[in-house]
């Protein structure tokens, strides 16, 4: 009996880390590989016109019936098996309330009341780039403030009426919350003032691919970029935290944490990202997503 392939905490991309760099964008402009928007040159991220989906001779780019540009091998959302959920529950209301627990205990050694899992969405704006299937469509700034780049270097010139085109990561990562996150909610239980709780929406990045630990505390080679403070959003079960990173140098980004405070801890998690190349003024929005689900 062949084995079943059960599906990886993360999508495979082979070529996420091919990067739209600033030599390569010079060089399509001298093959004549770009358009012009705004008196400004921006190179197209392809080897022919005539054919938009290979870049570099690599069968590089799709594109979707919403529009969205993406590599080969991007999710939009993780594999879920729901049936043992819906079995459990049906069991549980329609032959013996007791079935969930004695499955958990059979399986665990203990019940199980709520599960909490956290998943790493992300969207990318190359600055300079125009988009390889509609050259003329070109995007603003996923943070159009570029909020981030001001606050860490206050004396660099914006680029305003910055364009670019953005292209759709997908689903990253799916991992468990940290030692620390855990240690966090426990404490909060015991203070009779605590807020930090509530402040899980500090976003980072870093250069390290080492793998992921649930004792990890921190970035393992953290950017130097500033946190970015993100959007929460409340969506039992789900909480949601939406932030967006400005590079300040040509770099690639392996890893993302979030944190409760703009330095030092605590990290709810810390998730590969399968490796962003950006250069100066890209910007990758992260939505990181912890979901508290109830269990049959």
């Amino acid at each position: 009996m062949p084995l079943v392939k059960l599906p990886a905490r993360s999508p495979a991309v082979p070529f996420r880390r091919v990067a739209l760099s600033e030599p390569r964008a010079e060089t399509q402009i001298q093959r004549g590989l770009y358009t012009v928007q705004r008196g400004e040159r921006l190179a197209i991220p392809a080897d022919r016109l005539r054919e938009p989906t290979v870049y570099l001779n690599r069968d590089l780019w799709r594109q979707d019936e919403h529009g969205r540009v993406f590599r080969p091998g991007v999710q939009f959302r993780p594999t879920r098996f729901t049936f043992q959920y819906k079995a459990l529950a049906w069991l549980r209301d329609h032959v013996d309330q007791r079935i969930p627990y004695w499955y958990y205990l059979a399986t665990l050694g203990h019940d199980v009341h709520i599960t909490t899992w956290g998943e790493l969405y992300a969207r990318h704006w190359h600055q300079g780039w125009a988009n390889p299937f509609a050259p003329d469509r070109l995007d603003l700034p996923l943070d159009p403030t570029f909020d981030t780049l001001a606050r860490t270097h206050p004396d660099w010139p914006l680029p305003l009426g910055a364009v670019g085109f953005v292209e759709d990561l997908g689903w990253l990562r799916s991992a468990k919350v940290t030692d620390a996150f855990i240690s966090e909610e426990i404490d909060e239980l015991v203070s009779a003032a605590g807020t930090e709780y509530a402040d899980f929406d500090y976003h980072e990045v870093g250069t390290s691919s080492q793998v992921e630990n649930n004792n990890d505390v921190a970035l393992i080679a953290t950017s130097g970029i500033a946190r970015a403070t993100g959007t929460p959003t409340d969506s039992d079960p789900i909480y949601q935290s939406v932030g967006t990173i400005t590079a300040d140098v040509t770099e690639s980004w392996e890893e993302h944490g979030l944190f409760n405070n703009t330095t030092g801890v605590a990290l709810m998690d810390r998730s590969l990202t399968g490796g962003q190349a950006v250069n100066l003024n890209d910007q990758v929005q992260y939505t990181y997503q912890l979901t508290k689900n109830p269990e049959a």
